[in-house]
């Protein structure tokens, strides 16, 4: 089809609602934890640098169709760790329902400053030391 973008493999490219919807659909085949299994612990890392502001409306969005899917397991439980400014990299306590992580990503504001992976990366270790993370 004319205009039609392709991957490096010559398939048709998802949209980011065809990539949202085919993530919840796995995420709606997969059996649930079995009992006796402990939650879940997922930190998501969220770059809100001046950079991500054109999309950020887009992208809160999009994460939290996907967490509250997610969420009706009800066996999962989300830190919101975000980086923004010249020295800022915070994370939230963990929020184990989609409105609590739902409130905590609105509540974060794109600000300029610089990338700060390492600091994302040491925190998840430090939290990995303590507790149980899953991903």
């Amino acid at each position: 089809m004319a205009g039609q973008v392709t991957t490096k493999t010559g398939s048709p490219a998802l949209s980011a609602t065809d990539s949202v919807e085919s993530f919840l659909a796995k995420v709606k085949s997969m059996p649930s934890r079995p009992q006796g299994i402990g939650r879940g612990r997922l930190i998501f890392a969220m770059d809100a640098t001046m950079s991500r502001k054109p999309t950020w409306d887009r992208a809160q969005s999009i994460q939290g169709e996907m967490f509250l899917e997610a969420g009706k397991s009800g066996t999962l439980d989300v830190q919101l760790v975000y980086f923004r400014g010249l020295n800022e990299c915070r994370a939230s306590k963990w929020a184990s329902s989609a409105p609590s992580l739902s409130r905590l990503m609105t509540s974060v504001d794109c600000m300029g400053g610089n990338t700060q992976i390492a600091r994302v990366l040491q925190h998840i270790k430090e939290e990995a030391k303590s507790g149980h993370v899953n991903a």
